[in-house]
């Protein structure tokens, strides 16, 4: 046989095989069910069905109820006790939302490691102090802000610092315009204020607080919209 017939013939024989693996393929892709493909990295917080927590169910359930964003009270849990349901900390605070036990009590809560109740009395205790804030803060946002700051530091810590934003003639409805206050809080003087009635504060772990909440929610937004 000359060489240039071999050569023909080899040659069709491969791009007969080349064909066929381009067919299998693309068979295999086609049969391939969509969850079972590879997501690249980027593409999976896109994800419809993107899951924050283990609790993102129960969560929805109470924040629903509370008439709070799921999102907004995931990012406290995770800020709280990352998602450890049975978290504690040194100050006897406790469970997913780590609260104290006789506030969680006052929000219908007996068994702070449950995570049901734990959330459930957190996300009452917010509603709470987020309508405590709706005559004060500037927009919704804002009342967000109000909300978490007093979720950290306390609901008459936050009385103090807006009556003295006010004292100061300062519009306490915009959290920024609190927190340029607080250095005022870390000085002797602060405890000649009629206005102030718990003393000096820090506030540093509150600010960073109410910062790192909220843009953890931001985040959970767009991988969970």
């Amino acid at each position: 046989m000359a060489f240039t017939d071999r050569f023909k013939r080899a040659f069709i024989a491969f791009c007969g095989l080349v064909a066929a693996a381009g067919f299998i393929a693309h068979s295999v892709l086609e049969e391939t069910p969509a969850e079972a493909r590879y997501i690249p990295f980027g593409e999976r917080d896109r994800q419809e069905h993107y899951r924050i927590s283990p609790y993102d169910s129960l969560i929805k359930v109470w924040s629903d109820s509370a008439g709070l964003d799921w999102r907004l009270v995931s990012a406290v849990v995770y800020h709280e006790s990352h998602f450890r349901h049975d978290a504690v900390s040194h100050r006897g605070a406790a469970g997913l939302m780590q609260m104290m036990p006789a506030t969680a009590r006052a929000f219908g809560a007996d068994s702070l490691m449950d995570p049901s109740q734990s959330v459930k009395a957190g996300t009452r205790y917010l509603k709470s102090l987020r309508y405590r804030y709706r005559g004060v803060a500037a927009n919704p946002t804002e009342q967000d802000k109000l909300m978490l700051a007093a979720y950290n530091a306390g609901g008459s810590r936050m009385t103090d610092l807006i009556n003295y934003a006010r004292w100061k003639g300062v519009d306490p409805g915009y959290w920024d315009n609190i927190v340029e206050l607080i250095p005022d809080f870390r000085t002797d003087s602060i405890l000649t204020v009629d206005t102030v009635k718990l003393g000096k504060f820090q506030g540093h772990e509150t600010i960073e607080y109410v910062k790192a909440v909220m843009a953890r929610y931001g985040h959970y937004q767009r991988i969970a919209p």
